[in-house]
């Protein structure tokens, strides 16, 4: 469970340490605190390098598990404790959800979402924060559709017109679910680039069927994280109380489709591309054409 942190005597914040892998991340924090503070900034890699952090009033740790890749900043904290085990942590993901439970059973450890912890400081400390800056981007055009299943409409295999990427399978993959989603989301990461190419992803739709088990949330997740934006995940209801509980920890809008997602995950492809088949009632689909158009909610540090 998620537990306040106890600052003990701390009652004026002068010295935090970053310690994170994205630089863009750690620029974000130091351009909205106080110049007064002084930050002192690590990787995940120098954290492990340092003896002594009892001079630091608050130390800052990133989950660091991109690109599909296990946390760092699980590690770290469990070298920071054992020199030292007072020194309050924040420990920021984007999805805390996807955090190792021992995190949240250290001492004086409170997991943060990472575009809340500027805030989250400021109201602990009074602070005076800076004004988020808004950086002006292109606007995304990118909708990915990603299925170990047909979707309807739409040849198996990758469709791509530059505005949809369609990742989906034919309809024998079932009994080989998990292996075909491994190797789907393996393509997709080696051709991205998720620190440059985020911001061109406008929003992802991701189908979480039976078959695949656990793995399509953890897609879902993975893929919320490194894009850093709230992923639709499309599911049957089979093994519903697991989707929910999976919603309930992270962030995911969840959406109940018929078994195989085909039918709805067509649907909005069509909408997408501005199609419209006669055959199909647009208006009547769980997600509304005006939702699947619209941007998803993005997380922000800045």
């Amino acid at each position: 469970m998620n537990q306040p942190l106890s600052y003990g005597r701390r009652m004026t914040l002068e010295k935090i340490l970053i310690i994170n892998d994205d630089i863009e991340d750690i620029l974000a924090i130091q351009s909205r605190l106080p110049k007064n503070i002084e930050i002192t900034t690590a990787s995940q890699w120098q954290a492990g390098l340092l003896r002594d952090i009892s001079k630091y009033d608050l130390v800052i740790i990133d989950n660091d598990a991109n690109n599909l890749k296990k946390s760092k900043g699980k590690e770290i904290l469990q070298k920071i404790r054992s020199n030292n085990s007072s020194v309050p942590v924040l420990y920021t993901s984007f999805q805390p959800g996807w955090v190792d439970g021992s995190v949240f059973q250290t001492r004086n450890v409170e997991v943060v979402r990472t575009d809340q912890v500027i805030d989250r400081i400021g109201n602990r400390f009074g602070l005076e924060l800076k004004n988020s800056i808004d950086i002006s981007n292109p606007e995304p055009e990118l909708n990915l559709i990603l299925t170990y299943n047909p979707v309807k409409g739409y040849n198996p295999g990758i469709f791509s017109d530059g505005k949809l990427l369609v990742v989906s399978y034919d309809r024998h993959s079932q009994i080989r679910a998990r292996e075909v989603l491994a190797e789907q989301i393996r393509q997709i990461y080696t051709s991205f680039e998720w620190k440059s190419d985020r911001d061109l992803v406008r929003n992802i739709f991701v189908y979480d069927g039976i078959n695949g088990r656990e793995l399509p949330g953890h897609i879902a997740q993975s893929l919320g994280h490194d894009v850093r934006m709230c992923v639709n995940l499309m599911a049957c209801k089979c093994d519903w109380d697991r989707k929910q509980r999976l919603s309930n920890s992270s962030y995911v809008n969840l959406y109940p489709v018929e078994c195989g997602g085909s039918e709805t995950l067509g649907a909005v492809a069509d909408v997408i591309l501005g199609i419209k088949r006669p055959e199909i009632d647009y208006n009547r689909l769980v997600i509304s054409p005006e939702k699947i158009l619209e941007k998803g909610e993005r997380f922000n540090l800045r």
